[in-house]
């Protein structure tokens, strides 16, 4: 009996892993698992929006136990409904990211690394001045100011790592940026269908 089910319980894992990677969320945590021993800093970033999913996700389904918990004498349908809520902002979530990052690549290979830096430095200048902007006079943050210091936070380390990879020739670990999107492009292709 014990042999007939081991095969068994190996093979629903073996599904339950496959569905697992065929997910949003798993692609997104796949590409910064692969990320790593090649470009750190881009899987710190990818990461990173992987926690934010992951936070934002169970923020949601916070919100919707709460509102529905005094309609469920016993909390069951609650808690099912939140965890709906939370899995479908979850996909719906890293969708978004993986689209995100799909539409920076699309226009790094437009526009070039000069023009590229300049946007990523805007960018950070505006979450800056946005994070600033929502300091509140109390001592605690609220999740929209923590939101704010979070993405500035990601975008100067972003912008510091371009400066130093793609915009100083003279420095050793220069690289071609062309190239380097083509090869992101299709390590992403290869994440997304592999």
């Amino acid at each position: 009996m014990i042999r007939g089910l081991l095969p068994r319980l190996n093979s629903t894992a073996q599904a339950l892993w496959r569905f697992l990677c065929g997910t949003q969320i798993g692609r997104l945590t796949i590409m910064a698992i692969k990320l790593w021993p090649s470009v750190r800093m881009l899987s710190v970033v990818v990461a990173g929006l992987t926690v934010g999913c992951v936070v934002l996700a169970g923020w949601s389904g916070r919100m919707v136990f709460t509102a529905l918990s005094p309609a469920s004498p016993t909390g069951i349908g609650a808690g099912l409904a939140a965890g709906l809520v939370g899995l479908v902002v979850l996909e719906l979530c890293a969708f978004t990211v993986i689209a995100g990052i799909e539409a920076g690549l699309q226009l790094a290979h437009d526009t070039g690394r000069h023009r590229i830096g300049v946007l990523l430095a805007l960018a950070t200048l505006l979450a800056s001045l946005a994070a600033i902007g929502a300091l509140p006079e109390a001592t605690s943050l609220e999740a929209g100011g923590l939101a704010a210091f979070g993405l500035a936070g990601l975008l100067l380390l972003l912008t510091g790592w371009f400066q130093r990879r793609y915009r100083r020739p003279a420095r050793r670990d220069f690289r071609d940026f062309h190239v380097d999107v083509v090869v992101a492009r299709q390590f992403l292709t290869r994440a997304l269908h592999g």
